[in-house]
């Protein structure tokens, strides 16, 4: 690899972005106005237009600002790829070949109109694993191939001859030429910054068991348990970006979702998509999710007020309860009653409704074994739709759609108070009042204050979805949690039924609130998802190594964190009193 005429490459390759992205901002300043003139002409012809006409100038109208959102879409990541187009050089020799061929690998990809070809590879394509994952030497990527209607997998095999990353320095670019697959003079460099306020790509420092994860294509549950600094949220945004952009067909920004128990990774990661070459993607507090699915008039108590409870201490029972109440075996007590009493054993008899009379035996028929997959109560949601139909043909009657809807909820809701309990708060009482035999304390379900606890509150809502079913985010086909660690085997469960598709879970098992020797975040996991695919992180990338020293003193040898060859100041113990405060004084003092 000539290093001065690559450089000479980098900046030719940068002058054509600069002049492509001139060219597209001139185009989006022609379909602006184009767009205007033809509301314009809309607006001031409007009431002298058919039908027809209207129809063809409103399609006109949407076709142009389809074309004007592309356009600007491929203009936002010409900017991106302005400041730095490409991160990386491969030399890769493709097994039949004679020479080797150079790609560059960029935070977005870049083709050429000037010269027909490929100048930048975008980082989450399949060929950018060469960069990734191997040295020099042997290397090979895969590329999905079609032949008419179907589709397979090629393995493209060659030799990695040189490899290089390009970092800017000063207002400067130096090529570094390495075999291994990050340099560390880029990770050190990258890892010794200030931390940002804001997450920022790190596409070119993305180390090799972080890119198997960002890429995994098969895992229906993949877990992410990750140390301090092992690069967790990296990981989280990096594969969001990788999966819109390799299933297109199947996956847009809006049918995906991140979950996170607060706002900070909201906040963290709120500009990040968009440096990725993509569209922001909703975020969602669970807190949020609660209220909107949750079925009660009674406020309930928020995690942050049942995170002062634990800091405090002081409520010794209260406490306890919140461990029984998020223990795997308080979740199986409370779903073998669901199966067994409510779903399992639904006394049915003889259904009335006006003139027509539905059999037992029908009604057992379409709960036990036509909707059997469905949860208890939407199984009667689907008899009250055959209920509805056969009164309608038989009266020959023909109502509209909104007419029907309406009849159906109301035989629902008839077959609800004929043959199930539709409170779940009743139900949730008879579950407390079994397990009282053994924990009276358990069958408080209030604070003081007249809150539902926030224990009890991942109950009902698991009782409610378990029941009912939900089909609120029944358009979310993959779904990113943050911070697994904070939520209990319910709330887990509640997420399984709420949310079909895939699903991303990353966390630290030893960042919890209440840490417990007997069960943690991985056995609820298994008891949720016993398909799902566990990685294992243990480098931390943002500690030093005498910081990780320290913390692997506290937490022991077995869950010890590796660290990169980083040093710093090591930590200092400070013995203070229990009322000093942070800065030396006494809570008196101050």
């Amino acid at each position: 690899m000539d290093e001065v005429k690559e450089l000479k490459t980098f900046e030719e390759i940068k002058e054509e972005v600069s002049a492509t992205r001139g060219a597209l901002e001139e185009d989006v300043n022609k379909h602006r106005a184009a767009i205007k003139d033809a509301k314009d002409y809309l607006n001031e012809q409007y009431e002298d237009m058919d039908v027809n006409e209207l129809s063809e100038n409103v399609q006109s109208i949407n076709n142009m600002t389809d074309v004007m959102s592309s356009v600007a879409s491929d203009l936002r990541n010409l900017k991106v790829l302005e400041e730095s187009p490409y991160f990386a050089r491969v030399d890769f020799l493709q097994n039949g070949q004679m020479d080797p061929l150079p790609f560059r690998i960029g935070p977005g990809g870049f083709w050429s109109e000037k010269d027909n070809e490929q100048k930048i590879i975008d980082w989450r394509a399949p060929a950018a694993t060469l960069f990734y994952d191997y040295k020099t030497g042997p290397a090979g990527y895969r590329v999905e191939t079609k032949e008419g209607m179907s589709s397979s997998v090629k393995e493209i095999k060659g030799t990695i001859t040189d490899r290089a990353q390009l970092v800017t320095k000063s207002g400067s670019l130096d090529v570094i030429r390495t075999g291994e697959s990050i340099s560390d003079e880029m990770l050190l460099a990258a890892l010794g910054g200030n931390a940002p306020e804001k997450m920022r790509p790190v596409v070119s420092t993305i180390q090799h068991e972080q890119n198997e994860i960002i890429r995994d294509n098969t895992s229906e549950v993949l877990v992410v348990d990750g140390r301090a600094g092992s690069g967790k949220t990296v990981i989280a945004m990096h594969r969001l970006s990788w999966l819109l952009y390799n299933r297109r067909k199947q996956l847009n920004s809006g049918n995906v979702m991140i979950l996170s128990p607060n706002t900070i990774f909201s906040d963290y990661i709120s500009d990040i998509m968009p440096e990725l070459m993509e569209d922001p993607v909703p975020e969602k507090e669970w807190d949020d999710l609660a209220a909107e699915i949750l079925l009660t008039d009674i406020p309930c108590e928020t995690r942050q007020m049942q995170a002062e409870v634990i800091r405090k201490g002081e409520d010794k029972e209260r406490i306890s309860n919140i461990v029984f109440k998020s223990s795997i075996a308080f979740f199986d007590a409370v779903e073998s009653y669901v199966n067994e009493v409510i779903a399992g054993h639904m006394q049915f008899s003889d259904f009335r409704y006006e003139k027509q009379v539905f059999p037992k035996e029908k009604l057992e028929k379409y709960y036990y074994e036509n909707f059997k997959s469905l949860p208890p109560y939407e199984r009667l949601y689907n008899i009250a739709y055959f209920i509805m139909e056969d009164v309608l043909a038989l009266s020959g009657r023909n109502f509209g759609e909104g007419r029907q809807e309406r009849m159906q909820n109301v035989i629902w809701q008839m077959l609800l108070d004929r043959f199930a309990e539709k409170n779940v708060l009743n139900i949730y009482r008879d579950i407390l009042s079994v397990v009282a035999k053994v924990r009276p304390d358990a069958e408080e379900i209030l604070t003081e204050e007249g809150l539902i606890r926030y224990e009890d509150l991942q109950v009902l809502l698991y009782l409610q979805v378990k029941l009912y079913g939900c089909k609120t985010y029944k358009e979310v086909k993959h779904l990113m949690v943050d911070e697994m660690q904070d939520y209990t085997v319910f709330q887990l469960a509640v997420m399984k039924e709420v949310f079909g598709g895939r699903k991303t879970f990353l966390g630290d098992r030893l960042q919890t609130l209440i840490p417990s020797d007997d069960e943690n975040v991985l056995d609820s996991m298994i008891r949720i998802f016993p398909e799902r695919t566990l990685r294992v992180l243990s480098t931390s990338y943002r500690s030093t190594a005498e910081i990780a020293a320290f913390c692997n003193g506290l937490i022991g040898e077995e869950d010890a964190a590796e660290a990169v060859e980083r040093h710093g100041k090591a930590p200092e113990v400070i013995k203070v009193s229990a009322d000093t405060c942070r800065d030396g004084t006494t809570a008196s003092e101050r």
